[in-house]
C-alpha cells in the first residue's frame, strides 16, 4: 500500500464523479473510472479497460510508475466496462453495445481519437470498439487476450464457478466478516478472492453488496450465449489498424501453440509472432494473468506498451513505423506501372492531429498571419 500511495504523486489523478446506476436503455450507459494526466501538455489519450471485476485502482501503480514511462506518451483513462465498478449497469453484454459505450465516453469527454487497450475481458472491449469504430481508434493493445472462444478454457471455467458460488448467497443479509469468511472457504484462488473482497460496497442502508452486477454477470457466463464474456463473435468483423498482443509465456488464457492464430485472423495488419504478437517470459505461475502483481513482468509489459505508443500507434499503415513519418514517400499506383504515358508520383501519407474534432487547430491554420 505504501508503494501504491507513493506512485500517485507522480501524476494528476482524478476519479470520475457519479455513481453506478441501472439503465433500461443501453445507449444511456455511462462508463466511469479514473484519469491519469500525462506528464506533458496536449498528449493523446489512451482508454484502458481492466479484466472483469478487477477494480481500476489495481492498475494505477502500473500506469503511474515513472519507470514505466507510459504517462510520457499518453493521458490514461482507466475505465470499468459496463456492469463493473462505478460504470452503469445494463443486462446486455452484446459486443456492439460494449463498443458503443467506448465512443460515447469519448464524445462526452471531447476525445476525437484514442489508443484503446485492455486486459482480458477489457481487451475484448477495446478490440470491439476498434472493429466497430476504426475512425476513432489509432491503435489497439491487448494484454493476455485472444479474439476467440475461451469458454472452454480452464481459467474461464474456474471464474464461472466462482461467480456461481457468489450467486448462492445474499450479501444484504450478511455482515462483512461473514462474507469474507464465505470467500475464504469457497474461492480457492487467492487473487480472485482479493478482487471479490475489493468489490464489496456498503449501501446507505448499512447492507453489503457487490460493485459489479452479479445477476447480469452470472446470467451471461452460466449460459453459453453468443454474447458471453469469453466469446468473440464473428459479427464484430475485423480491425484493420495497428494492433499489438502481449501475454505471459505460460498464460492460462492464451495458449501459445494455437491461440495466436485468431489474432492474425481478426487483425489482418498484425505481422506475426515477434513483431506484433509477444509472449513475455516468466514462471509457470497460475497467477501470471495479473501482470501488475509481478514487478519484472510488469516492467516488460510496460516496455511493450511504450514501444507501441511511441513507434507504431497512429502511424499510417503504409509506413513501417514513426521514423518514416515525413521522410518516406509512397508511390502512386493509380495506373499500371506499364503505362508509358503516365507520370508516376509519390506522396506522403497524411497524419491528423489527435483531437481535431474538438479543436480549432486546422481552422486556425487557414487564418493568414497579419
Amino acid at each position: 500500500m505504501y508503494r501504491f500511495r507513493q506512485l500517485w504523486k507522480f501524476s494528476t489523478l482524478q476519479f470520475h464523479k457519479g455513481v453506478s446506476e441501472h439503465q433500461n436503455v443501453s445507449q444511456n450507459v455511462v462508463l466511469r473510472g479514473v484519469t491519469l494526466k500525462g506528464r506533458y501538455n496536449d498528449l493523446p489519450n489512451m482508454l484502458f479497460f481492466p479484466e472483469a471485476c478487477d477494480p481500476v485502482e489495481n492498475w494505477i501503480p502500473f500506469f503511474s510508475d515513472p519507470a514505466n514511462k507510459i504517462l510520457d506518451y499518453r493521458n490514461v483513462h482507466i475505465l470499468s466496462p459496463r456492469n463493473f465498478g462505478t460504470s452503469d449497469k445494463h443486462f446486455s453484454f452484446d459486443v456492439e453495445d460494449l463498443a458503443n459505450d467506448v465512443v460515447r465516453y469519448m464524445y462526452y469527454n471531447k476525445i476525437t481519437m484514442a489508443t484503446l487497450a485492455g486486459h482480458g475481458f477489457g481487451a475484448k472491449v477495446a478490440l470491439a470498439a476498434g472493429c466497430y469504430h476504426p475512425e476513432r481508434t489509432t491503435g489497439v493493445f491487448c494484454i493476455d487476450y485472444s479474439p476467440m472462444d475461451q469458454r472452454y478454457h480452464e481459467a474461464f471455467t474456474e471464474f464461472r464457478g466462482f461467480i456461481k458460488k457468489l450467486s448462492e448467497i445474499n450479501t444484504k443479509e450478511m455482515t462483512k466478516s461473514q462474507i469474507e469468511a464465505f470467500l475464504k472457504e469457497n474461492i480457492e484462488c487467492v487473487k480472485w478472492r482479493s478482487i471479490f473482497s475489493d468489490n464489496l460496497v456498503k449501501l446507505p442502508s448499512g447492507q453489503w453488496d457487490w460493485k459489479f452486477s452479479l445477476k447480469f454477470l452470472n446470467d451471461n457466463i452460466q449460459f453459453n450465449k453468443a454474447d458471453s464474456l469469453a466469446f468473440w463473435p464473428i459479427k464484430a468483423g475485423l480491425f484493420t489498424g495497428r494492433t499489438h498482443f502481449a501475454f505471459p509465456e505460460f498464460s492460462r488464457w492464451v495458449h501459445l501453440g494455437t491461440n495466436t492464430l485468431p489474432m492474425l485472423k481478426v487483425c489482418p495488419q498484425v505481422r506475426g509472432f515477434g513483431h506484433d504478437v509477444h509472449s513475455v517470459q516468466g514462471d509457470n505461475n497460475t497467477l501470471n494473468h495479473w501482470i501488475y502483481e509481478f514487478k519484472d513482468q510488469s516492467f516488460v509489459f510496460a516496455s511493450r506498451f511504450t514501444k507501441f505508443l511511441s513507434m507504431y500507434d497512429g502511424v499510417h499503415l503504409l509506413l513501417k513505423d514513426r521514423t518514416e513519418v515525413g521522410k518516406e514517400f509512397v508511390p502512386s499506383i493509380i495506373y499500371s506501372k506499364k503505362d508509358p504515358n503516365h507520370v508516376y508520383s509519390d506522396y506522403s501519407p497524411a497524419h491528423y492531429y489527435h483531437n481535431w474534432r474538438f479543436n480549432n487547430v486546422y481552422k486556425n491554420l487557414d487564418i493568414q498571419n497579419k
